[in-house]
C-alpha cells in the first residue's frame, strides 16, 4: 500500500510548526498526488485559526498551489470543531474550502450548556452525539469525518452509513489511534468509504501514515474503499 494523498495537515495557522509551503514541500518529496492544508476552525480556543486571518490562510494555501502546480495539487480545507448537538459546525461565512473536514476537539467552544453536557458525559450521551455528526455531515456536505471516537464515543455502524449516504470519508487518523479493526470493519459494513490520515503537525509527519496502514490492514479493507492509497509497483 502506499499514499496517494494526505489531506489532514496543519500549519502555523493553528498549532502546526510549518509554514504551509514547508507542508507541501515534504509532500513532494514522498511523491505525493494531492495535499490538503486543514487546520482548524474558530471555535477551538487554544489553536483554531483566528477569524482575521482566515483570508490570508486561503491565500497562502492558494499561492503555495500555484507556486508548485506542476509537481503536485494543493487543497485550501479547515477542520471544523462539532459544537452542537443539532449539528452545529464552526464553518466561517463567506469563504469555500476544496475541503471540510469536521470531528469533535476538546478545546472547542460547544454551542450550548446541553451540548457541552453531553460531551462531558459520554457514554450515556452516545447516540445523541452520534446523531449529532450525522447531521452536520448532511448540512455541511462534510468531505472527511476526522479521528471518530477521538474524545466523545460514536455508534460506528451508524456514522459509517451516514458517510455512505452523503459521500463523507471516514478518516483513519494516524495521530489518533482510538480506533480498533472492528470499529472499522462496523463503519465499512454500512458502506462506508475511508481515508487514511497523518494528521501532521510537523511538515516531517506529513504523509506518515504506519500505524494507520497496518489498521487498516487488520481490518481487511480493500484498496476500492480506501480514498487515497494505491498500490506499490513491484
Amino acid at each position: 500500500m502506499k499514499l496517494t494523498a494526505d489531506y489532514h495537515t496543519h500549519t502555523v495557522f493553528s498549532h502546526g510548526t510549518g509554514s504551509v509551503s514547508d507542508n507541501v514541500g515534504a509532500a513532494i518529496k514522498l511523491g505525493l498526488n494531492e495535499i490538503g492544508i486543514t487546520d482548524h476552525g474558530t471555535a477551538n480556543l487554544a489553536y483554531g485559526i483566528k477569524r482575521r486571518s482566515i483570508k490570508q490562510y486561503i491565500d497562502a494555501i492558494e499561492a503555495a498551489g500555484k507556486q508548485f502546480a506542476d509537481r503536485i495539487r494543493v487543497k485550501t480545507g479547515i477542520e471544523l470543531n462539532l459544537i452542537g448537538l443539532d449539528g452545529s459546525a464552526d464553518i466561517p461565512p463567506g469563504f469555500k474550502f476544496d475541503i471540510l473536514i469536521m470531528g469533535y476537539h476538546k478545546s472547542a467552544l460547544t454551542k450550548d450548556i446541553k451540548t457541552m453536557w453531553a460531551f462531558i458525559s459520554g457514554k450515556s450521551h452516545k447516540q445523541a452525539i452520534t446523531n449529532a455528526y450525522m447531521l452536520a455531515i448532511q448540512r455541511y456536505r462534510i468531505n472527511i469525518v476526522s479521528h471518530p471516537g477521538y474524545g466523545v464515543p460514536v455508534d460506528y455502524r451508524m456514522l459509517g452509513r451516514a458517510c455512505a449516504d452523503y459521500g463523507a470519508l471516514f478518516e483513519i487518523n494516524e495521530k489518533h489511534a482510538d480506533l480498533s479493526a472492528e470499529d472499522i470493519q462496523a463503519a465499512a459494513s454500512e458502506g462506508a468509504r475511508f481515508v487514511i490520515s497523518s494528521d501532521a503537525h510537523r511538515p516531517q509527519d506529513v504523509g506518515k501514515t504506519p500505524g494507520a496502514i497496518e489498521l487498516v490492514k487488520s481490518a481487511g479493507l480493500s484498496l476500492k474503499q480506501l480514498a487515497n492509497i494505491g498500490r506499490v509497483k513491484e
